[in-house]
């Protein structure tokens, strides 16, 4: 089925050219498959946990995560340009008191399949929830992996610089000529060169809270979260893809900054979801659609 309020038409009609700005309901390494080599630019998403998301994806068994994760990266890979990104979201789940180590497993995976891990950063949360444990604190961080398929990937770090809270900075004011100090920072490094703004480059720790929208999604992104990485890796007019784009939060930011994107979700709730929270907001130039294969399995 598709939605009233978006225009859809079947994937297998569609033509490359014709993918942009468009959300579709169904397996994701069967909707990739039609789409051109080395067409886009970045890659951002947050899998179902291990375990999670029964209804839609059965639950991933935690053994067989990487096993399961790998035919959907090696279309990630071949689809990705090699100037893009790709920014994976997981966190390992907990199972009868102590961590699963398949997030572990799946890093080292996707080096062997031929991805550059090229950082890891942190999702620092303001708002933590409880973990119900009494053994264990509150869950405060999420790990981003950024991969890449060559060392050539778009990096802008100026689109996202933060104010400065470094101690050197009303040093700096205060010298009408920015002249050198000779003071250290304790490590041994020596500051006499160091000139810092009001706005500087940020640490790989993105700090935020989690989302409060309340919508029928059990994880929403802060919109705040994928606007960080698509202003970090990529430029205007770009295209963005997200393979499970749960409530479409991806989407939404990567219109509202000038962005092109793609999305998949084979949930009906979810990609309903989708079509509500796109029809709220003004359509892009190109407009956006919600599709379904004619032989989707049930």
């Amino acid at each position: 089925m598709c939605e009233s309020v978006i225009d859809c038409v079947p994937f297998a009609m569609l033509r490359p050219e014709k993918l942009s700005n468009t959300v579709y309901a169904m397996p994701c390494p069967a909707m990739l498959t039609p789409m051109d080599a080395d067409s886009v630019d970045l890659i951002i998403t947050s899998p179902p946990y291990a375990e999670r998301r029964k209804k839609a994806y059965g639950g991933i068994p935690a053994d067989k995560y990487a096993e399961w994760f790998l035919p959907i990266s090696a279309e990630l890979l071949r689809v990705l340009k090699p100037t893009g990104s790709f920014v994976l979201n997981i966190k390992e789940s907990v199972d009868d008191g102590e961590r699963q180590t398949y997030v572990y497993e799946l890093v080292l995976a996707l080096r062997k399949q031929g991805w550059l891990w090229v950082d890891e950063f942190i999702w620092h949360k303001t708002n933590p929830f409880p973990t119900g444990s009494k053994k264990r604190l509150k869950d405060g961080f999420e790990r981003c992996y950024h991969f890449a398929k060559t060392k050539k990937f778009k990096f802008f770090p100026d689109a996202v610089k933060q104010k400065s809270t470094s101690k050197w900075a009303e040093d700096n004011k205060r010298r009408k000529n920015k002249g050198a100090h000779s003071t250290t920072n304790g490590s041994g490094m020596n500051m006499s060169r160091r000139i810092v703004g009001d706005l500087v480059r940020p640490s790989n720790v993105v700090t935020m809270p989690s989302s409060s929208i309340n919508i029928d999604h059990p994880a929403v992104f802060p919109q705040a979260l994928p606007e960080f990485f698509i202003k970090l890796m990529t430029q205007p007019g770009d295209l963005i893809l997200d393979p499970f784009m749960g409530s479409g939060t991806t989407a939404l930011v990567a219109r509202s900054v000038g962005r092109r994107y793609d999305g998949v979700e084979r949930s009906e709730d979810y990609l309903r979801l989708v079509a509500e929270r796109l029809a709220r907001t003004p359509l892009s130039r190109n407009g956006h659609k919600v599709c379904e294969t004619n032989n989707r399995k049930r």
